[in-house]
């Protein structure tokens, strides 16, 4: 009686799961794994656009580049030239990864240190596709990043691309 009893059970869990996944007309996406690298166009007011290389490390760190602040890069829009970014992200809601890079920044005459560029950005990434949706860029004069002498906006930037795969 046991056994015939247990055996129903099982039954009707498994017709439960099957009428809830054709109920809902189909299963829901899973989640992009956000850790890889993508190469993106970045489009920012005021200068053409330019490509940038981001990794998402596992572990939450992140390694960025690009072809605008290079300091092998000619740049006539931006006077300044920058480090490779490093930074660190986490999970956002609804599939979003938030993120923030900092690059170091020199002046591109004299090649000092003037201070940090820093990019706050909400980003979602969807299959293999990067698509930022909000981002905060701010150069910050001073040695100190955390207690700049100045803060100089510089906007919001528009970036989109894809991951990098192996085939």
């Amino acid at each position: 009686m046991c056994s015939k009893r247990f055996m129903s059970v099982v039954f009707l869990a498994i017709v439960g799961v099957v009428l809830l996944v054709f109920s809902s007309g189909q299963a829901a996406p899973a989640l992009s794994s956000p850790e890889g690298t993508f190469i993106l166009t970045v489009t920012a007011k005021g200068t053409p656009p330019f490509q940038e290389i981001i990794t998402l490390h596992k572990g939450g760190t992140i390694s960025e580049t690009n072809t605008t602040l290079h300091p092998n890069s000619a740049n006539p829009f931006f006077p300044f030239n920058g480090s490779d970014g490093y930074g660190a992200w986490k999970r956002g809601p609804a599939g979003t990864v938030i993120l923030k890079v900092v690059k170091m920044v020199f002046d591109g005459d004299t090649n000092q240190h003037v201070g940090y560029l820093v990019v706050d950005g909400i980003a979602l990434i969807v299959g293999d596709t990067f698509t930022n949706l909000e981002s905060d860029v701010n150069i910050l004069i001073g040695p100190d990043l955390f207690n700049p002498f100045e803060i100089i906006p510089l906007g919001s930037t528009d970036a989109v691309g894809t991951r990098i795969t192996v085939n």
